[in-house]
This record gives C-alpha cells, sequence and structure tokens, in this order.
C-alpha cells in the first residue's frame, strides 16, 4: 500500500476588503481594455456594444433594483425630477464599484435635467495605466467612448426609460455628463 503524504496547507493571510476591491478593479479594468483592442482590431467595436447593451437590459433589475420598476414612462411624467434624481442615484451608488468616494459633483435636478460632473476619475486613471503598461496602442479614453456609446445606445435600459444623456464632455481627468427625462 502507497504511503500518502498529507498535504501541506500554506498560512495565508486574509486579503483586505481594499486590496481585494483594488485588485478586482484592476482586473476588470485589464479585461475591458483587452477586450476592446481586440474588438477594435476585428472592427466589432459597435456589435460588442450592442451585445452589452442587450446584456444590460437583462440584468437591469441587479443594478437599478426596486427603481426599475418606479421607472415607468408614466411616473417620469408625472414627476420627472423626482424619477431622475433617484435614477441617477441608484446609478451613482452601484458605480462606486468604480470610483473613489467624493469623485462626483451632482447637480440640483432643474426641469427633469441633471448634470454629473466625474473629477479625478478612478477609472480613467486606471484605464490609462493599464493601456499604458500592457502597450495595447490607445488612450484610456477610448475606453470611454465606449462607455459613451452604451449610454447613447437606443436600446440601453435608461434609454428605454426616457432618461437620455443630451451632453457628454470630456475633462482632463475625468468626464461631465448631462441627463434629460424626454
Amino acid at each position: 500500500m502507497a504511503h500518502r503524504e498529507t498535504p501541506i496547507q500554506p498560512e495565508l493571510k486574509e486579503m483586505s476588503i481594499e486590496e481585494k476591491w483594488d485588485r478586482i478593479h484592476d482586473f476588470f479594468t485589464l479585461d475591458h481594455a483587452i477586450s476592446y483592442k481586440t474588438h477594435k482590431r476585428l472592427g466589432t467595436v459597435q456589435d460588442w456594444v450592442d451585445d452589452t447593451v442587450e446584456a444590460y437590459g437583462k440584468m437591469m433589475g441587479r443594478f437599478m433594483g426596486p427603481i426599475a420598476e418606479l421607472m415607468g414612462k408614466a411616473a417620469t411624467k408625472i414627476n420627472p425630477n423626482m424619477v431622475l434624481k433617484q435614477a441617477i442615484y441608484a446609478v451613482l451608488y452601484s458605480d462606486q464599484m468604480m470610483h473613489r468616494p467624493g469623485e462626483y459633483e451632482v447637480s440640483e435636478v432643474k426641469n427633469g435635467e441633471m448634470t454629473i460632473r466625474f473629477k479625478n476619475c478612478l477609472r480613467l486613471e486606471k484605464q490609462n495605466e493599464i493601456a499604458e503598461k500592457c502597450a495595447l496602442g490607445f488612450e484610456g479614453r477610448e475606453i470611454c467612448e465606449v462607455e459613451k456609446m452604451h449610454l447613447t445606445h437606443p436600446e440601453h435600459p435608461s434609454a428605454k426609460m426616457g432618461i437620455v444623456p443630451t451632453d457628454i464632455s470630456w475633462e482632463e481627468g475625468g468626464c461631465v455628463w448631462t441627463f434629460k427625462i424626454e
């Protein structure tokens, strides 16, 4: 009968939640950047965006939760300012997975319109860092352009709810998005 050795169990120190988040964020950004490079090279960026938006529609409840039920066209007609504010705040809550605290400046809602400024954007910072480190051949801002394609896509869940970006502008280290209820 063969003798089996007991496997050695390494003493692993548990990774802090901050380090886990940072590593997951880096991995997501790397994977996203590689996907973008591949789709750009193949000429399939629009197909990638279409497929992504279709998947977003199926997962909307996961990211928007109860706000999705509130966002019917009737609600946007009754109180567009309240609906827009609640929808944007629900998105910003989920978006904390990609941004650091204090990165947002959010305007008051007026006439069904709201502006969000992302300053010193962690997501852009990581995209630039990974694109450079991996010599991907593009600036991180190009991935922001893909995000713009997502949010302006006519089949994006927010567009179906009547929330559309009316202005998107790039700034040094971030961007400004203006949304309106239609």
